[in-house]
């Protein structure tokens, strides 16, 4: 089995907890003496960098949010000299202020490493040829793509995204082995192929996907398999996963496929009861944090990322010892109140795509009809597949035994509903409207 820095991916339990205690007491003293904002919010509860001893102490160091790194921008989270920042990315800002990260050079080549190991954990070797869709620019998923790849020696092609009938020419002309891009745009893409007269399993030499920047569910995977021709190739789609507040993507699946390896030389790890801000048990879901340990321009401690996790503590069976995001069970702010009933969109995914009849493309209308809140899923059928009338309803029970609420189920006619190159957007929220 391959790795990319194999000393420091299978270390023991102890040496990893014992280089985090030293990352993270040398993070919170940088801070203190370097960035206001990190100095008042331990000085408002009495906490100096002294009194972190060790790693039980951490739960004292005060939560990080993402309204800090917007109410902070752009440079009020930068720690030392600002000389040595050499790059910066952001998010859209679409819907505010947006979120930006600074990097030195250290901080570019700890990502890039961190990607590496990735790259390789998943099975990408320097013989491969990768087209890179994700975005390139401020968003942070391109570029941190692009290097980690180029570290591990593969030759990249940075497409970006869009331009789907490019990116099919491309694939066909350098016989690319390698995809990277949104698990929903590699579905847009085996669409657009086969309507093309292109089968990508008998017509392309696709036998690896990196796919991030939006949530993907085990049955939307296995779509993704098939369709691209990766399992047909003894490969497979690999999940990423990863924030601009850490700096970026930085974790994904090994070819194993047990969870996301998280790397704790880099990243300290924390899942807590997003009410009570406790820990929760080992192995019980809850919400991540995390620190990010080796980061010299933007060190930032005990990030609230908002995702529902379960994560394994144990080692891999690839041989890494470091921690693994078994499962995602949604967005803490995605959760959907309706009716007083807790709703996930990755749940109302679950169901859909168990259905072999059905593709991929949904969306989720939430709505008020006097006063009282609907579901509406709005689905289109495979090509060629005729929807019953006892389909639907069958359906219908099926996702109120799931969801404990009823839900409508629509069925579009085919190619209706919106393709998405980059992240999808699947609930429209109607009531905000009304």
């Amino acid at each position: 089995m391959p790795f990319w820095q194999q000393d420091l991916e299978s270390m023991s339990q102890e040496q990893i907890q014992k280089l985090q205690l030293k990352k993270i007491q040398n993070q919170v003293s940088k801070l203190y003496k370097d960035n206001t904002f990190f100095k008042k919010k331990l000085d408002d509860i009495q906490v100096k960098p002294g009194d972190i001893k060790s790693l039980e102490d951490v739960k004292y160091i005060p939560f990080t949010y993402k309204e800090d790194l917007r109410n902070n921008y752009p440079t009020g989270l930068v720690c030392g000299n600002w000389d040595n920042v050499i790059r910066i990315h952001m998010t859209s800002g679409t819907t505010g202020v947006p979120v930006a990260m600074a990097y030195t050079k250290n901080d570019l080549d700890v990502w890039a490493d961190c990607m590496a190991r990735n790259f390789v954990a998943g099975g990408l070797h320097s013989g491969d040829i990768v087209q890179q869709a994700h975005g390139l620019g401020l968003f942070t998923g391109g570029l941190g793509f692009h290097y980690g790849l180029e570290r591990v020696g593969a030759k990249v092609i940075p497409t970006g995204s869009g331009g789907t009938e490019r990116q099919l020419r491309l694939m066909k002309e350098w016989g690319t082995t390698v995809f990277t891009g949104t698990p929903s745009y590699a579905l847009y893409l085996a669409e657009i192929a086969m309507e093309k007269g292109i089968d990508p399993v008998k017509d392309l030499k696709l036998r690896l996907g990196f796919h991030g920047g939006e949530p993907c569910t085990d049955e939307m995977r296995r779509r993704i398999n098939e369709r691209l021709g990766y399992t047909a190739r003894g490969g497979g789609m690999r999940r990423c996963y990863g924030l601009t507040e850490m700096g970026g993507p930085m974790s994904m699946d090994c070819h194993y496929a047990t969870g996301i390896h998280l790397w704790a030389d880099h990243y300290m790890v924390e899942v807590i009861n997003p009410d009570t801000g406790e820990y929760t048990p080992p192995g019980e879901p809850g919400e991540l944090v995390l620190s990010n340990l080796s980061f010299e321009a933007m060190p930032i401690l005990r990030y609230r990322t908002g995702d529902r996790v379960i994560v394994d503590f144990s080692p891999c069976p690839c041989g890494r010892t470091h921690p693994r995001i078994t499962n995602f069970l949604g967005r803490v702010d995605d959760m959907l109140l309706v009716s007083g009933t807790n709703v996930f969109p990755s749940q109302v995914e679950n169901v859909l795509l168990q259905q072999s009849e059905l593709s991929e493309n949904w969306q989720l209308m939430v709505g008020d009809n006097k006063g009282l809140h609907t579901l509406r899923v709005e689905v289109e059928p495979m090509p060629g597949v005729i929807i019953s009338e006892k389909y639907i309803k069958d359906l219908e029970g099926k996702l109120h035994d799931f969801l404990e609420i009823r839900c409508k189920v629509v069925i579009m006619p085919v190619g209706s509903l919106a393709r998405f190159e980059g992240k999808a957007v699947r609930v429209v929220d109607e009531r905000k409207k009304i």
